[in-house]
């Protein structure tokens, strides 16, 4: 949280003053000492535009993929394709390949 508030340039008490808090709330969820609840966490997260579980350190992510963007597949394979990073150059030349393939199977003229 103190990185994203850093980020925004915002003192403690700015922060606290924006989701309804005391800055001292604010110092002890940056210092660990206290979580906040449910509504202050949905709060922060709304404010700074991350997720939950990244307020939370649960992820790295600040944002995930909304899945009204992608479909179930394209979800699963960008799973996959990170699950393959040695590959990666391997695995675009085979994309780019299938790519070629489907243009000039559908344009007799290639």
């Amino acid at each position: 949280m103190r990185q994203l508030r850093y980020k925004n340039n915002l003192t403690q008490e700015e922060l606290a003053r924006v989701i309804g808090l005391k800055p001292t709330a604010i110092s002890n969820y940056e210092s660990e000492r206290n979580e906040p609840s449910l509504e202050k966490l949905i709060a922060l997260s709304k404010f700074f535009d991350v997720s939950c579980d990244y307020l939370l350190g649960v992820s790295d992510i600040q944002k995930p993929a909304d899945a009204e963007i992608f479909d179930k597949d394209t979800l699963e394979f960008i799973k996959l394709y990170k699950q393959l990073t040695p590959s990666v150059s391997e695995i675009k030349s085979y994309m780019q390949y299938l790519i070629y393939k489907e243009k000039t199977s559908n344009n007799p003229d290639t």
